[in-house]
């Protein structure tokens, strides 16, 4: 039989494994976004080398799933295309806010929900392109668990619209 000494510890539990998964997916859009913001593209840690998508990169994703994408998302994909100018820089805005406020613990719902439409997105075009992966799945799933949770622990509990009257 549990104690209620366990029932805190398991729930200390959970909000630790939303944590780690709100800090990793705020690395992945911060690091993706001062890519495009900086316009790099390798990053080398000693041994590690990964890359990282920039405005160029994102641009050739774009237009890959644009022009292999039926209908309404060839339209869309089109529209996004043509005015490159303009989404570069939203998408770009969009990856470090996203990034930053999942990192800091600022906005969280609000925060979780961008990343979870930006990731969406991206889900979309990949299954109508048919380029879809298993693994495109998990980033939005991974938003939605960050907005049905409680409250994390973060700035927004030490700024003034986060404390609890």
């Amino acid at each position: 039989m549990r104690d209620a000494s366990d029932k805190s510890g398991t729930a200390s539990g959970y909000v630790t494994a939303l944590l780690v998964i709100r800090t990793f997916l705020g690395l992945v859009y911060l690091t993706n976004g001062l890519a495009k913001l900086f316009g790099f593209h390798d990053v080398t840690i000693l041994l590690w080398h990964t890359f990282l998508i920039n405005r160029d990169d994102a641009f050739n994703i774009q237009m890959g799933n644009t022009s292999s994408s039926p209908g309404f998302l060839h339209d869309l994909g089109t529209i996004i295309l043509a005015n490159w100018v303009i989404f570069q820089w939203l998408l770009t805005a969009g990856e470090l806010a996203v990034g930053l406020g999942l990192v800091l613990g600022i906005l969280g719902k609000l925060t979780a929900t961008g990343g979870f439409l930006l990731a969406f997105m991206t889900f979309i075009f990949t299954l109508g392109a048919g380029t879809w992966t298993f693994d495109y799945l998990f980033e939005p799933a991974l938003f939605v668990a960050l907005i049905i949770s409680p409250p994390l622990p973060g700035l927004d509990s030490r700024l003034q619209w986060g404390k609890t009257p």
